[in-house]
């Protein structure tokens, strides 16, 4: 019997994973293959931008009943939190909370990953880039710790709780281009609607605060099919997406384009070659043994 492919997402805060990569882990869920999220903190310095009557609930509860909702509409299999207390932006009081997670020692952070890495066993690993995808703190650091456990896991000299080394054969970073980010914010303004880069016309890439040059994208996934579950799954996180958000404001017309498409960086394994016009990966399995177990390889 084939192997079953298995995935495993690591994100800073409960809604990350469902803007980052709900696309692919609901792919995941369609296709057969086994899907993780590990959450490092429990987002307690987000806002309630949505204004919702918390009661009696603090923030951090309500935000854990919504990524269980997220997870549950995009088919994950299994939900780990990591024990961090969120960062929130540098500056700010959260930031210097000595249980924030930007200040967890990135070998003790690692070590907890790295045991749900060689319990997991996960073919394909994705956190965010070494930039934090936009600067978050919290983000940053998830990308070191996630670095240093996939090399403890693979690691058999260390000692995890008897667990057995794994050795992960991909690990990517999501990512988002900057061509494609330029014409998201032409395409909202266009239809009038708010875009997060503002309401001037942006005609160059230095003027975009995050994204990443097309040339780096090594893989391209269509989730088009999986579009109406991750923007389900975006809804859960309500307390995060106030009513003038793109996420919600985005015509369906426009939708495919935005969020249809979800695309990554191969930092660690070998890339399959690609079956695409533009020669990139169209599979986060491509080129591994086990991608043939759901029917595509690449």
């Amino acid at each position: 019997m084939a192997e079953v492919p298995r995935l495993l997402c690591v994100h800073p805060h409960p809604d990350d994973e469902s803007i980052a990569c709900g696309g692919v882990l609901a792919l995941a869920a369609d296709r057969g293959a086994a899907s993780a999220v590990v959450t490092c903190t429990g987002g307690e310095a987000g806002e309630n931008l949505a204004g919702i009557d918390l009661g009696t609930e603090d923030l951090a509860s309500h935000r854990r009943r919504e990524l269980a909702a997220a997870l549950a509409e995009l088919g994950v299999d299994e939900h780990v939190w990591l024990g961090y207390r969120d960062s929130g932006m540098a500056g700010t009081p959260e930031n210097e909370h000595p249980e924030a997670f930007v200040h967890a020692e990135v070998d003790e952070a690692a070590r907890r990953l790295a045991v749900e890495v060689r319990r997991l066993r996960p073919h394909v690993v994705v956190s965010d880039d070494e930039r934090g995808t936009y600067g978050h703190p919290d983000h940053v650091h998830a990308h070191r710790v996630t670095v240093r456990a996939v090399a403890l896991a693979a690691d058999e000299e260390v000692d995890l709780g008897g667990l057995a080394p794994w050795r992960v054969a991909k690990r990517y970073v999501h990512a988002l281009a900057v061509e494609r980010l330029l014409r998201m914010h032409a395409a909202l303004r266009e239809a009038g609607l708010a875009s997060p880069f503002g309401d001037e016309p942006l005609i160059d890439v230095d003027e975009l605060p995050f994204g990443v040059p097309d040339a780096a994208i090594t893989t391209r996934v269509d989730v088009r099919e999986q579009l109406p579950r991750k923007r389900a799954a975006l809804q859960a996180h309500r307390s995060q997406i106030g009513d003038d958000s793109f996420f919600l404001n985005v015509p369906d017309e426009l939708a495919e384009d935005v969020f249809g498409w979800e695309e990554f960086v191969l930092e660690a394994g070998v890339a399959a070659p690609g079956t695409a016009d533009d020669g990139r990966e169209r599979d986060l399995f491509a080129g591994l043994d086990v991608a043939g177990a759901v029917g595509r390889g690449g």
